[in-house]
């Protein structure tokens, strides 16, 4: 009867401390983008601080390609700008224009939170979780096929540059839920590797090696 009692008694414990554990993960899950439109604008005031003192000379800052500067003299703004720290510079000489298509090494994600305080990944080109230039593909797509601040990014980029790419949401998703399921107002940060160019009309070949 004891042995009978304490096996119940270890069966209840189990099932309480399992709830329990259930509980807290719901709850993390939950709050995971609490606040989510402030910690992102802090986060996009605090890069753009970073950027703008540029101690170290790696900082470069783009206002988005479809504003104008007499748009943003009137109406200063940190989302109006991508925010790029330069990893590596490549040897090419020309910038990629709107109609051009690419090829692409990039992995994506959010700013830090509580579960990844790397930021969580939503999207990349890689086989793993890090970059390996000799096994991995870059991806090909069209310079306007995607968000305004990475179509930004490239159309800054030479052949060859590797950055560290930071896209307010207003160059991203916006403020509206993106297809995905990535939250409104979600800073984009991308680390991408422009791997190639090809030229509207001129490059017909677009495979890898």
């Amino acid at each position: 009867m004891q042995i009978a009692r304490k096996i119940i008694m270890g069966v209840l414990c189990l099932a309480a401390l399992s709830l329990s554990m259930t509980s807290c993960t719901e709850k993390n899950e939950a709050g995971e983008y609490d606040n989510w439109q402030s910690r992102n604008a802090a986060y996009v005031d605090s890069i753009a601080k970073v950027c703008n003192s540029n101690a170290d000379g790696t900082w470069a800052k783009f206002c988005a390609f479809n504003l104008s500067d007499s748009v943003e003299a009137l109406t200063p703004n940190n989302n109006h700008y991508i925010y790029v720290k330069k990893l590596e510079t490549g040897s090419g000489t020309y910038k990629p224009l709107y109609n051009d298509s690419v090829r692409v090494h990039y992995l994506g994600r959010l700013i830090p939170s509580a579960s990844y305080p790397e930021g969580k990944v939503f999207d990349k080109s890689y086989s793993t979780y890090k970059f390996n230039e000799l096994t991995d593909v870059p991806t090909l797509f069209g310079v306007n096929k995607v968000v305004t601040g990475f179509t930004t990014a490239l159309m800054n980029m030479n052949e060859g540059d590797y950055w560290r790419v930071y896209i307010p949401y207003y160059l991203g998703y916006g403020t509206s839920s993106s297809s995905s399921g990535l939250p409104a107002y979600s800073t984009l940060i991308f680390d991408v590797k422009l791997a190639r160019i090809y030229k509207y009309q001129i490059d017909k070949d677009t495979s890898w090696y």
